[in-house]
């Protein structure tokens, strides 16, 4: 062990010292990532509609959590939504709360714990990269996540994964602190503040809340690995678990006593049988995908800095006993395995992960000074360059295309992007991948800019329920009694509301057949025979009084909706209404 630890003080006496990459003081250089981050997030997170599915489901579960008052039990539509635990839905109350809008506030009010988690996420790797490196590194690191592609979207979606990626770092940060303390002879003696001790345990709690086991799973992966490389456990004493555990429990078990009697087992059943263990075994939602998957989707979920990581790979190789560098690698690599085995596959689900690629990319980047790169190096970062250039003339080509509009606006933005594309691929050719790195992430920030804030929010055909919530205005009654067959994305229930109900066909017929209220039935086309002949039993005449047609977001399927509308009463007020076929909620089930 001796040897072991001496080999690896001596490998970091040898790294070169750090060259000063970001010439910013110190108090100015977390302003600088805030302004960083809040230029590439903000586009767009008030203009996009609800983006469907995830988004409208944990958004309208905390919107009824909101109407009903229940704080316990998570429901969607008429049927309770146990899938993930409940901090999401209290954090997005909380921010609705505060905002002072009230339940029917609009969906940025629904997203802000996403952008304030994903804020919070790029401080703390900043401080972790102090801590572990430098100021330079740190720096970079948080600038490189901040300004990531992955980052980037989910910081705009009313979900889990931003507030998660917080807790995450949050728990990993204090965790460093331990580890450098016990690999480090000058810091052997140092002990973890009480407070550092209680934030490890008081973000794993929150963790839990969020997205159940993924941020212990995290710590405990890192720890794993270091203990198996390192063979020594004395710095995990750092973490006092006599005081922190009961502190978790504390935060933890109200609810989840709270819910195991509200709702028996129904919960556990639900989040843990079928939701975390069925993705483990089976692709869900058609998202199998095989084992390296997340590596391939990597060099866009975390451009532009996925070409700083690639080349920063033989550093990293070389400085693998650096204790800072194998902390980092026991935090990605155990995590990134376990994700790339797991059946079900999303982009998002190895997030926790990219703050150590982050750091391991920086830390590269300082070390290697004034030094020359590789050829290769500078061209897979002239690569990535490009990659953001193609990318921006997507959004205005991407509008004519769909939307028929010629949006002068977003081809001088997309102009933008590209000349800062051609810059930042002249400076890594030319210059060096350090001289690439603040055009880079300017082209991050006007891309998205470009993509999220300019052209999304104007294409129609993408967002079909607020339309579809504007044509029932125009042609019902107020609050009108809903039935929608054959469109069962969640967008509709936070456009429609909670009463709005699903089925079929034959259900959408029923309703219309009833004298109660006023009634709007929305048939999807392929349910349209079977509305169809269901009317001709019932001997009724329905014309469609408007049409809404677009695509899909959920499954990018084309859609055609068909908009009847009966008043509150009618020749046919004595016929039976059949009970909806299918569930009054809003899962994504198609046709």
């Amino acid at each position: 062990m001796d040897e072991t630890m001496g080999a690896a003080r001596n490998a970091a006496a040898t790294l070169p010292p750090p060259a000063r990459l970001v010439p910013l003081a110190e108090p100015w250089r977390a302003l600088a990532l805030i302004l960083l981050v809040l230029v590439c997030l903000l586009p767009g997170f008030f203009s996009l509609p609800v983006v469907d599915r995830d988004e409208g489901r944990f958004a309208q579960a905390s919107r009824q959590m909101l109407e009903s008052g229940d704080y316990v039990v998570p429901r969607l539509g008429e049927e309770t939504r146990f899938k993930k635990p409940i901090g999401i839905y209290w954090l997005q109350a909380a921010a609705v709360k505060a905002t002072g809008l009230g339940a029917e506030a609009p969906i940025w009010a629904f997203r802000l714990p996403s952008l304030i988690g994903a804020l919070i996420a790029v401080l703390i790797t900043y401080a972790v990269g102090r801590r572990l490196f430098d100021e330079d590194t740190g720096f970079i690191a948080a600038a490189l996540l901040g300004a990531s592609l992955m980052l980037s979207v989910e910081a705009r979606l009313a979900k889990t994964d931003a507030a998660q990626l917080a807790a995450a770092l949050a728990a990993q940060w204090v965790l460093a602190q331990a580890y450098l303390a016990g690999v480090s002879p000058e810091k052997a003696r140092e002990r973890l503040p009480t407070g550092a001790v209680l934030l490890f345990w008081g973000a794993l709690a929150v963790g839990i809340l969020i997205k159940g086991p993924i941020v212990p799973l995290l710590v405990g992966l890192t720890i794993a690995a270091l203990l198996a490389w390192d063979r020594k456990a004395a710095w995990l004493k750092q973490l006092r678990p006599a005081i922190g555990l009961p502190f978790l429990l504390l935060i933890v078990l109200p609810w989840i006593v709270a819910i195991a009697v509200q709702a028996g087992g129904g919960f556990f059943h639900e989040s843990v049988g079928v939701d975390l263990l069925g993705k483990v075994a089976t692709g869900q939602e058609s998202h199998g995908a095989p084992p390296g998957a997340h590596l391939i989707a990597f060099s866009m979920a975390f451009w532009p800095g996925a070409a700083l990581a690639v080349a920063a790979a033989p550093w990293v190789w070389r400085n693998r006993a650096v204790p800072a560098v194998r902390f980092c690698l026991c935090w990605l690599v155990p995590f990134w395995l376990v994700f790339e085995f797991i059946a079900t596959k999303l982009p998002h689900y190895t997030l926790p992960a990219y703050p150590a690629i982050a750091l391991l990319a920086a830390a590269a980047l300082t070390a290697r000074g004034t030094a020359r790169e590789p050829l290769w190096m500078r061209i897979l970062v002239a690569m990535a360059a490009a990659g953001g250039a193609i990318s921006a003339l997507a959004g205005p080509i991407g509008l004519h295309v769909l939307e028929h509009r010629l949006s002068l606006a977003a081809w001088a933005l997309a102009g933008l992007v590209i000349l800062l594309g051609a810059y930042a691929l002249r400076q890594a050719l030319v210059a060096g991948t350090r001289a690439a790195l603040l055009p880079l992430l300017a082209e991050a920030a006007m891309l998205y800019a470009l993509l999220f804030g300019l052209v999304a929010p104007q294409i129609n055909s993408l967002w079909i329920a607020p339309r579809l919530e504007a044509a029932i205005h125009r042609v019902a009654c107020p609050n009108p009694h809903i039935l929608v067959a054959g469109y069962g994305e969640p967008s509709v229930l936070f456009a429609l509301g909670a009463r709005t109900r699903f089925g079929n066909g034959l259900d959408a017929a029923n309703l219309i057949a009833t004298g109660v209220d006023c009634r709007v039935a929305v048939v999807a086309e392929p349910h349209m025979a079977l509305f169809e002949a269901r009317r001709a039993e019932l001997g009724l005449s329905a014309t469609p009084v408007d049409v809404v047609t677009g695509i899909n977001s959920g499954n990018l399927r084309p859609m055609r909706l068909n908009l009847f509308v009966a008043p509150a009463a009618g020749p046919a007020a004595a016929a039976p209404v059949q009970p909806p076929s299918a569930p009054a909620s809003a899962q994504g089930a198609q046709p």
